[in-house]
């Protein structure tokens, strides 16, 4: 049995080809070789892993608020489309959460660039200034001015002088500041007109469908227009003064806002041209969140304007168009501006605007 095994391994050795030492010593050589750039590979620097976090949060008004539904449907397509999981944490309003902002605490939030630009600098209803916000995009706006019935002689702001107009707006002060600034557009105050006070704009519609005031103050496309145009046999809107000087005064009564002028025939109430005191919606992060979160934030609502739409109605105009910005108040997030200079919409324009924003 020895013999045999002894034979067979034999016959296996000889059918083996042996190759002579000097290969051999080659292939050592090579394998050296291949440790060595394994070794010089294992050194090199290896790309950084993005700095996304697994979860976020995204301040916003009280529930039931616009602001709410507007964060819910962000926090919705967010969270679809990155690895973060969104949180939506309401507030009474911005100066709730901004101060937690301030401190790196809350990621994200929805607010108004009159809200943005207040808290930034510390005036008006803000006591100090909150410097670390950072613009993600400006998404929608909201339009106000002034209403008069269909049939009055009154055209534009400037012919309210001597009429009766809602004031005070106890219940929601910010609206008695826009109703000042589009007023003072026209080089108008409280004490060229007949103060009607009212608690807050459902009274001042009421009141102008009751016949006490000559003019309303709201919202265009607002729910409580259309029921004042169906009962007073329609409204029509009237211009704020956008000539730059009175875009400028009225900036400085409410900072953030700026004129736009909407087309005749496009929503309630427009039966002529009008310019409206315009202030955009911000959806803001810390300075503090990531560059590589900012990224994958913007990127999603970028790719998804459909489901954006789909997830609140009001989110339809938070269009690619608008996410940049030359009206903007305060700075973007450095994150915000690498997708957009990605994207092409970021241009000299905006870096010299940014620049002056961060000196501010």
């Amino acid at each position: 049995m020895q013999k045999e095994t002894k034979r067979s391994l034999r016959a296996a050795a000889a059918s083996c080809p042996v190759k002579p030492a000097r290969s051999w010593q080659k292939m050592r050589k090579g394998m050296k070789g291949i440790g060595v750039a394994l070794f010089v590979f294992s050194m090199a620097p290896s790309p950084a892993p993005a700095q996304v976090p697994r979860s976020a949060s995204l301040a916003t008004h009280a529930v039931g608020s616009l602001y709410n539904a507007i964060g819910t449907g962000i926090a919705t397509v967010v969270s679809r489309h990155t690895p973060m999981t969104v949180r939506v944490q309401p507030f009474a309003g911005p100066p709730a959460w901004l101060p937690s902002m301030d401190q790196g605490e809350t990621d994200m939030g929805v607010l108004t660039s009159a809200d943005a630009v207040t808290s930034y600098k510390g005036v008006i209803h803000y006591k100090r200034p909150f410097k670390n916000t950072r613009i993600l995009l400006v998404g929608g706006a909201i339009q106000l001015a002034f209403y008069v019935r269909k049939d009055s002689p009154i055209q534009t702001t400037a012919d309210l002088k001597g009429k009766r107009v809602p004031t005070d707006f106890p219940g929601i002060p910010i609206v008695m500041l826009s109703s000042t600034a589009a007023l003072a557009s026209a080089g108008l105050t409280y004490q060229d007109i007949v103060k009607v006070p009212v608690s807050d704009l459902q009274a001042g519609n009421q009141a102008f469908m009751e016949g006490r005031t000559d003019a309303g103050w709201h919202s265009l496309r607002s729910p409580a227009v259309e029921e004042a145009n169906a009962r007073v046999g329609g409204v029509k809107w009237i211009s704020v003064n956008d000539s730059p000087q009175g875009a400028a005064k009225m900036g400085d009564v409410y900072p953030g806002s700026y004129p736009e002028t909407f087309k005749a025939g496009s929503a309630t109430g427009l039966v002529n041209d009008a310019a409206m005191l315009t202030n955009d919606i911000y959806l803001v992060a810390t300075k503090g969140l990531s560059d590589d979160a900012a990224y994958a934030i913007i990127k999603a609502l970028w790719d998804n304007p459909k489901e954006l739409a789909a997830a609140y109605s009001a989110l339809a105009s938070w269009q690619q168009s608008r996410m940049v910005s030359k009206n903007a108040f305060i700075p973007y997030h450095p994150g915000a501006i690498r997708f957009y200079k990605e994207k092409g919409v970021w241009n000299k324009q905006m870096d010299d605007l940014q620049a002056k924003l961060l000196a501010q």
